[in-house]
């Protein structure tokens, strides 16, 4: 927007704070869209789906086990009620981040914050229990049997994030996070990464690879490799190419060429996201959010360039263990052809 409409944000969002209307007809138009949203991305969705099915797997007690929108039982289980009761609980000038980012002074969006907010009475926040993660001794394998076209494999390993490093900084050192992010890089960093180069063209065993590391969230979460095999080979000759490229990151040192690679990109990515007013809002929400000062969002860069590829190989041998991993094998079914096709629900409440 711009800016000098900044007070009729902060307007609409303190009125929206304390006085939204939830409505019974309003909800149960809303819910259905949900319900549908969820089977279109998720139920009707295989891969997706064996996703959902590994988290619940890989976690026992982390609230990572849930999906984001929950599961189907509790959609059909909301009430406009339990709605209201959830609004009343958090939605509170106590439990919110205000980030704005653009031309303006700090000191008048202080003022225009108090303004707004201030006279918003605060709530008393329920103190959540913050369950660790029971220790994981062996590894988790689960098959899904969905109808789909193609096997499909995700291999997900325990690992620590930025949050774990400032609350337990005996339990892991900050550089391992910084080291992990570098790996990712390493394996599944574009064209020339080892799994685009090993597995997809060199052994041509595999369709598709892909990496997830996310060391921004606010409990530890877990690296994930998904892949679908190429034609003519099985998932268990897959998983044993996978894993061959892991063991290659702890018996060798990766080279100057692949680390430099790996953080010119990280370079560039940052600079080109910077780029963007979304990206550095949503990056400054997202750091204080899970509880990390917004500041270590300026030190990534420098951090990912000080890596070293003794602290690659260290956090392969250390993190990407059999103890930390849960392996889910999407086992395709026959697909009906008579069954209609499904497509994402219609309308404007589409997220």
């Amino acid at each position: 927007m711009e800016k000098s409409r900044l007070p009729i944000s902060f307007e609409l969002e303190a009125e929206r704070m304390q006085n939204l209307l939830l409505q019974q007809d309003e909800f149960d138009r809303e819910i259905k869209v949900v319900r549908e949203e969820r089977r279109w991305r998720t139920e009707d969705n295989p891969q997706s789906y064996t996703y959902e099915v590994l988290m619940a797997t890989a976690f026992q007690t982390s609230p990572y086990r849930q999906p984001t929108v929950g599961w189907m039982s509790d959609l059909k289980a909301m009430t406009v009620e339990s709605l209201s009761d959830w609004y009343r609980k958090w939605y509170a000038p106590n439990n919110a981040i205000v980030v704005v980012v653009g031309d303006v002074h700090a000191e008048e969006v202080y003022e225009l914050a108090k303004k707004y907010f201030g006279p918003i009475p605060a709530r008393e926040l329920h103190t959540l229990v913050e369950r660790s993660e029971v220790e994981q001794l062996g590894v988790k394998r689960v098959i899904v049997k969905r109808p789909a076209e193609l096997p499909f494999i995700i291999m997900a390993y325990k690992t620590p994030v930025l949050r774990t490093v400032l609350d337990d900084p005996e339990q892991v050192e900050e550089w391992e996070v910084y080291a992990l992010e570098v790996l990712a890089g390493i394996l599944d960093g574009g064209k020339s990464a080892r799994f685009a180069s090993n597995l997809i063209r060199g052994k041509e065993i595999a369709a598709s690879v892909n990496l997830g590391y996310n060391m921004i969230s606010r409990l530890d979460n877990v690296l994930t490799i998904s892949a679908t095999p190429a034609h003519g080979h099985t998932i268990a000759e897959l998983e044993t190419a996978l894993k061959e490229e892991i063991e290659k990151l702890k018996t060798h040192r990766v080279t100057d060429a692949e680390l430099q690679r790996v953080k010119n990109q990280v370079v560039a990515e940052d600079i080109y996201q910077r780029d963007a007013i979304f990206y550095q809002g949503m990056i400054l929400g997202i750091f204080e959010t899970v509880g990390i000062d917004w500041r270590y969002s300026e030190e990534y860069v420098d951090k990912v360039k000080q890596v070293t590829a003794e602290q690659v190989q260290e956090v392969a041998k250390k993190f990407l263990v059999d103890d930390r991993l849960t392996v889910a094998i999407l086992e395709p079914l026959p697909i009906d052809k008579n069954a209609p096709p499904s497509s994402p629900p219609g309308g404007e409440h589409v997220r």
